[in-house]
């Protein structure tokens, strides 16, 4: 029976907002709504750079989610 560990990562959002190509929401917008078409190519590759960090260690992206700023993952790995 395989057995597994969970973790929750936060990221700061406007840690992606650097980068020129900018306007309007970043990610999420107040409501909570999420555009990823909206946003910077700079900053969708630093949220593809976080990701694929958590990757390299196993880990398994199965929800994310905007709170007041945030955007919340849930990830889990198998444990041996």
């Amino acid at each position: 029976m395989i057995k597994w560990e969970y973790q929750i990562t936060r990221y700061h959002l406007q840690n992606f907002a650097r980068g020129e190509e900018a306007v309007g929401p970043v990610i999420c917008d107040e409501k909570g709504q999420c555009f990823l078409h909206d946003t910077s190519q700079a900053a969708a590759s630093m949220m593809r750079e976080a990701f694929d960090e958590q990757g390299k260690s196993g880990w398994e992206l199965i929800q994310f989610g905007y709170h007041l700023g945030e955007l919340m993952c849930v990830w889990k790995r198998a444990v041996e």
